[in-house]
């Protein structure tokens, strides 16, 4: 049953939208602000330039733009130009997470950011930190989004840097890769993860997606 306050002046006179606006702002203010979210992130991945390989960083850490721009120094090398630019590019974007009283809807769109690119199915390359992967990998379709550490690792870690949900590794802590503590980040609550390629094989996505996973050995190595 909806809520009142008070009487209900006519419809539409002026008297009307003082009261939904004094009442009602929070009720419409909301839905706005989640459906301009969602529009501004889809144009922002649909017009954004394009990479030969992707990571993303999830968590509640938030990183400068020099750390975002030092971290994939020198991990160009590791991938194919698949999108016939003449360059090889690896681009490290973060969608960060507060936890603090009041930021509830901010995290809720956060949220809402990173499961887009789970949607997207570009990005197979992703990074959180203990809380985040925690959330992600305990859901019931974890192994139905990522690929066990032993599928795409060339040499399999030592048990005390995988992350394990029943029974299968699905993540690495990155904890003193030098690679991620050059650009000044501390790595101790950190994970890496691949994301399967459920919607293609052959082509541009299934190329993205093996140059995520050589990067993903990369990454560990350090």
């Amino acid at each position: 049953m909806a809520e009142k306050y008070g009487t209900i002046p006519p419809k539409f006179t002026r008297a009307w939208f003082e009261y939904v606006w004094t009442y009602y702002k929070w009720h419409i203010i909301g839905p706005i602000a989640v459906i301009v979210f969602a529009a501004v992130t889809l144009y922002q991945c649909t017009h954004r330039p394009q990479y030969d390989s992707e990571i993303i960083y999830a968590g509640h850490v938030v990183f400068s733009q020099r750390q975002l721009e030092e971290i994939p120094v020198g991990l160009a090398q590791y991938v194919d130009d698949v999108t016939g630019d003449g360059e090889q590019r690896v681009f490290f974007q973060q969608i960060n997470f507060s936890d603090d009283p009041g930021m509830e809807e901010m995290d809720y769109n956060m949220q809402m950011k990173l499961d887009l690119q789970f949607q997207r199915g570009e990005t197979f390359l992703f990074m959180y930190d203990k809380s985040e992967a925690d959330m992600m990998i305990s859901r019931e379709s974890a192994e139905q989004i990522y690929l066990p550490v032993s599928e795409w690792a060339d040499t399999m870690p030592s048990e005390d840097k995988l992350y394990v949900k029943d029974g299968v590794p699905y993540a690495v802590s990155l904890a003193n890769n030098q690679r991620v503590k050059a650009a000044g980040i501390n790595t101790d609550d950190l994970y890496l993860t691949v994301r399967i390629n459920y919607r293609d094989n052959k082509g541009k996505l299934a190329d993205k997606y093996e140059n995520a996973k050589r990067l993903a050995n990369a990454l560990i190595s350090e």
